[in-house]
C-alpha cells in the first residue's frame, strides 16, 4: 500500500517529469513507505487513527529522498535535509506513542 501519490508529491516539489520520472517517483515512494514500515514496525491502514500522520511522515520523507537524487546544490541540500528532519520528528512522535510512551 502506497501513503501518498506521485501527484501529491509532485504538487509539493513543483518538480516535472523531466525533473523526476513518474517510475523513480514509484520507487521513492516505495522506498519511504518501507522506510516508515520499518521505523514503525508496522504497515498502516486508512482505518488506523495515525493514518493522516503517515501520510504526511511518507510524503516529506519521499521529499527528501527525490531532492538527494537530485544534482546537489545548497538549496537542493537544505531541503532534502529539512524534510528529513521533520519526518524523524514525527516518526519518533509517533513511534513514542505507538509504544505508550507519552512524547512531550
Amino acid at each position: 500500500m502506497t501513503y501518498c501519490t506521485k501527484e501529491e508529491i509532485r504538487n509539493l516539489t513543483g518538480l516535472t517529469d523531466v525533473e523526476a520520472s513518474d517510475d523513480q517517483l514509484d520507487q521513492i515512494i516505495t522506498d519511504a513507505v518501507n522506510l516508515v514500515d520499518a521505523y514503525t514496525g508496522q504497515s498502516w491502514s486508512p482505518s488506523y487513527n495515525n493514518y493522516s500522520k503517515i501520510q504526511t511522515i511518507t510524503r516529506f520523507i519521499a521529499i527528501s529522498l527525490i531532492y538527494e537524487s537530485l544534482p546537489q546544490t545548497p538549496e537542493v541540500n537544505e531541503k532534502a535535509q529539512r524534510y528529513h528532519e521533520k519526518a524523524m520528528r514525527m516518526l519518533d512522535a509517533l513511534r513514542g506513542f505507538n509504544t505508550g510512551l507519552r512524547v512531550l
